[in-house]
C-alpha cells in the first residue's frame, strides 16, 4: 500500500509546531504578523541579532522537516 502524503497546510502545521517554541514563536510573528526584525526583538525583549539566528534556524528546521517528508 502507498503512503500518502498529507495536505500541505497539515504538513506545514506539523513541521511549526515541531519547532521549539522561540523559534516558532519568530516565524510566526515574521511571516504571519509580517512584523519585521526590530519590532519582533522588542516584543520577545530579545536583541535583533537573536531575532535572526532564531528565524535562520527556524528556516532550517521547517526546511528539513518539510524535505524528509516528500518520501
Amino acid at each position: 500500500m502507498t503512503e500518502v502524503c498529507p495536505e500541505p497546510a497539515a504538513r506545514l502545521r506539523e513541521a511549526l509546531d515541531a519547532l521549539p517554541w522561540s523559534e516558532r514563536r519568530v516565524f510566526e510573528l515574521h511571516a504571519v504578523d509580517g512584523l519585521d526584525y526590530p519590532a519582533i526583538a522588542e516584543r520577545l525583549a530579545i536583541s535583533v541579532a537573536e531575532v535572526e539566528q532564531l528565524l535562520a534556524s527556524a528556516l532550517i528546521r521547517l526546511g528539513r522537516h518539510l524535505s524528509s517528508d516528500n518520501r
